[in-house]
């Protein structure tokens, strides 16, 4: 079965190391990258948490208050919609997103900084180490 798939994918001329996903940077310029050990202490101490996967992975669980900002990105463009981070620059904010191949939360992180937003974290991990670690989730 294995070998028909691999076949297949030769003929269709798509390799099979290009339809695994890969995984985000390590890190990111003017972003603060966090574990989710470094998130856990610090949840009530006036940070924006984002989480960038769709609504319905929002609904199963998140972490502890965390919005949902599935809406206000755009996966074609990698884009996003700031305007729903509000006016205050200095803000501390996180995004996060499925895990080390979310790319969602990686553009989202990008993209806060590009609009000149100056406290950005990002949760490489994502959903996955949070809940691996058996933290608090959200429902």
């Amino acid at each position: 079965m294995v070998r028909a798939f691999t076949a297949l994918l030769l003929v269709l001329g798509i390799s099979a190391q290009s339809y695994a996903a890969e995984e985000t940077p390590l890190e990111l310029s003017g972003v603060t990258v966090v574990t989710a050990e470094q998130l856990q202490p610090i949840l009530d101490q006036g940070i924006f948490i984002y989480d960038l996967r769709k609504k319905a992975s929002f609904v199963d669980g998140h972490v502890p208050s965390a919005q949902s900002a599935a809406a206000f990105y755009d996966a074609a463009r990698t884009t996003l919609d700031t305007s729903f981070l509000g006016p205050n620059k200095s803000d501390r904010i996180l995004f996060y997103s499925h895990g080390t191949t979310g790319w969602k939360s990686y553009w989202a992180a990008k993209r806060a900084v590009e609009a000149g937003y100056e406290n950005v974290m990002w949760m490489r991990g994502g959903f996955a180490e949070w809940a691996g670690n058996g933290f608090p989730i959200a429902r």
